[in-house]
């Protein structure tokens, strides 16, 4: 995907006129990251875009509440999950299943 894009699917879906480019950048950059990791992979596949996406804006949110597992106050509970990106773990999964490593095994 193109940066320009990724950048404007972000943008669109944070309601802050404030944020740079900069910062959208290094936060997609390290979701990004991230997902190559978990993938085995040295660039995000194309069908992963939506998921880089959608957790760029989950970690935008929570730049403030960083460390954050539980809080209260008059009835509104904030919590975050430690690992942004484990609610992807079946589509992982999935893409390293059907998309094997290149691994020669010997017997």
């Amino acid at each position: 995907m193109v940066v320009n894009e990724l950048l404007d699917r972000i943008r669109n879906r944070i309601d802050d006129d404030q944020v740079t480019d900069v910062k959208l950048l290094e936060i997609a950059q390290t979701v990004s990251d991230r997902v190559c990791l978990r993938l085995g992979t040295d660039e995000v596949p194309s069908l992963f875009n939506s998921i880089v996406v959608d957790a760029s804006v989950k970690l935008y949110r929570r730049t403030y509440y960083e460390g954050i597992s539980s809080e209260g106050d008059d009835g509104i509970t904030t919590a975050f999950v430690n690992d942004i990106l484990s609610e992807y773990t079946e589509e992982f999964n999935e893409y390293k299943q059907s998309h094997p490593s290149g691994v020669i095994k010997f017997l």
